[in-house]
């Protein structure tokens, strides 16, 4: 599966950056107006991403609307942005509030998980991401967070670490397992590594393919961009959640519109 040129998530902030006038990241003030384009040009990857972090299609739609009203309710700020980094943004937000849930949530019966199938999609192309999809919810919600943020997007233990809240030590604990437990059930293996080398970040930037000898992370990364090119194309889902931030703004007096 190819990868398309779209914006990936990085390591930011978990608050917006402060203010540095109308240069760079940031323009002209932003129009509300312009929060309904944003979300629409974003919402089937990050639905994709918190699908895959949530492991239940329910709960990767509440996070997702949560985080896209954080992102409304500060979008004189992050409005200002540069699309990619907007993008980080609600992204981040949205990690953070899944790994702060997490561990005090009833996890939920295997098997709850239903995403629409990307047009044009192979046989075997389908066969492969429902395998990776129904692996995932195999994980704590804390591995999958790691392992996700680690083999998907390219971020260091650190950055990670940092981004979450959280000590690097646990971070690596978190993602050897997750490793272990995925590359059993997908049926992958990642040649030995020596000393030091085990949590080695991806190679190249952030958002750039997944090293060849990574056979998990080229799997993940697959179903990722599968998965996003699926919601974007049936739409449902990004649908439902936006229907949930304007009930949510309407109880607030606001509205995205």
């Amino acid at each position: 599966m190819t990868e398309p040129n779209v914006a990936r998530p990085g390591h930011v902030e978990t608050t917006a950056p402060p203010e540095t006038g109308k240069t760079g990241k940031e323009a002209a003030r932003p129009e509300r107006a312009d929060f309904r384009e944003f979300y629409a040009l974003t919402s089937a990857r990050m639905l994709s991403r918190a699908i895959m972090i949530c492991g239940s299609t329910q709960d990767a739609e509440d996070v997702v609307a949560d985080a896209y009203l954080e992102a409304f309710r500060h979008w004189d700020r992050v409005g200002r942005y540069e699309p990619r980094a907007a993008e980080k943004w609600v992204h981040t937000t949205m990690r953070r509030r899944w790994w702060k849930v997490a561990g005090r949530r009833r996890k939920r019966e295997a098997g709850e998980l239903r995403v629409p199938v990307r047009p044009h999609s192979s046989p075997e192309q389908t066969a492969e991401v429902a395998m990776v999809l129904g692996a995932l919810p195999s994980l704590r919600e804390h591995e999958r967070i790691v392992v996700l943020a680690h083999c998907v997007y390219g971020l260091s233990q650190k950055e990670i670490a940092e981004g979450l809240g959280v000590k690097s030590a646990l971070v690596a604990v978190y993602l050897f397992q997750a490793r272990r437990k995925l590359e059993r059930l997908v049926g992958v293996s990642r040649p030995s590594r020596g000393p030091g080398e085990r949590f080695a970040r991806l190679t190249g930037r952030p958002g750039a393919p997944a090293p060849l000898d990574d056979p998990l992370a080229v799997l993940l990364r697959s179903a990722s961009f599968w998965l996003a090119d699926a919601l974007d194309a049936d739409a449902t889902g990004p649908a439902r959640v936006h229907r949930a931030i304007e009930s949510a703004l309407r109880g607030e007096g606001g509205g995205a519109r």
